[in-house]
This record gives C-alpha cells, structure tokens and sequence, in this order.
C-alpha cells in the first residue's frame, strides 16, 4: 500500500517585544527544536549522509549548512501508561527564513518540515491542509513562527501520527519563542554569559 501524506501547518505568533530576528538565529543553529521535544530523551550529532539526500528534492540549493541528528524520544503509546523509545535520524538545512528538517522515523514514517519565521498570515494553507491551532494570545504582532510539515506515512498509524505530531509540534515552537524570549530577557538584564 502507497505511503500516505498529511500536511499540518502550526504557527504560533512571535510576541511583538521580541526581535523576529533573535527567533531566526535560533532556528539557524537547529538544537532549539531539538531540544524543544516534549518527548525528547537525548540526542547525537552524527554525520551528514550525502547519499540519501543527493536525490531528495527537499534539501535545495538556497540552502546553507546540513547538520545531522540521531534523536530518541519516548512517545507515549497510552498516555500516562505505556511509551515505547524510538530512534529519529533526521538532517537539517537552514536557509534564509528558517531551517528545514527531514525526520525519518521507525514504520515507514518520513516527517519534512520547514520551520520559518513569516510576517503574519504570508503563509496561507494548501488545499487540503489542516492548521493546528495557534500559540498562545500575545495581543497583535507581526511575525510568527510557521512549520509546515509534509508527513508520509502508512495509513495504519495515519491517526495516531497525525494526533500525536500536532500536538507536540504546537508545543514545540512554542518552547523555541519562550526560551529565545528567556534568553534575550537575560542578555537585556546583561546575566547571560556565552
């Protein structure tokens, strides 16, 4: 049976005293959505595998550096109950407005998502597509951060990817703002040493 894929977009609003900028730079050096992982249980830098990316269409030429993760998480199977580990290679590009990554997960499941930052309602939804809903309320701003994920896989565990995958992600990029905020906070108070 031919893989299935899902398209979720999840924006979550860049406060307005927070520089768009600072979210970019973040983004840029890849560990803040890895870290960021509800269900994160460590991670590894490991090498860029040049053969499978060659002919993946994702990874384009307005891209900048590759980097490449092998990260666990602990996805609940019954929440509260049972959880299983699982094992994630995944690469990663930055480009001008953002980074993508291309997670390839156990059962056949390839996540591609594109994390960027966007001035407010620049990305519309795609036909088709599923909006997961917003952060939180920050009052009027400009700019937001926006992941748009393709998900491919099996029709089997289509639901349980889907469910688990935009609650998480929403999660995410929401811990990506509050600790660029955080840590913008302590360099303006001048308490953050690199």
């Amino acid at each position: 049976m031919a893989p299935q894929l899902v398209r979720i977009t999840t924006r979550v609003p860049i406060p307005p005293h927070l520089e768009h900028n600072a979210v970019l730079s973040a983004l840029h050096t890849y560990e803040p959505l890895i870290t960021a992982h509800p269900y994160l249980v460590k991670y590894e830098r490991r090498a860029v595998p040049l053969e499978d990316l060659l002919d993946d269409p994702f990874f384009r030429a307005d891209g900048l550096k590759l980097q490449a993760f092998v990260v666990h998480e602990r996805v609940p199977i019954i929440p509260g109950v049972a959880s299983k580990v699982v094992v994630i290679p995944c690469v990663f590009q930055s480009f001008a407005a953002g980074a993508r990554c291309r997670a390839d997960a156990s059962g056949g499941v390839t996540v591609r998502s594109s994390y960027e930052v966007r001035r407010k309602g620049e990305v519309a939804l795609g036909p088709g597509e599923k909006e997961a809903s917003k952060g939180r309320d920050v009052g009027p701003y400009e700019w937001e951060l926006v992941e748009l994920a393709v998900i491919e896989c099996g029709s089997l565990v289509k639901p349980f990817v889907t469910h688990s995958f935009a609650s998480a992600h929403r999660e995410i990029l929401q811990r990506v703002i509050d600790e660029v905020a955080a840590k913008t906070e302590l360099m303006r108070k001048g308490d953050f040493y690199v």
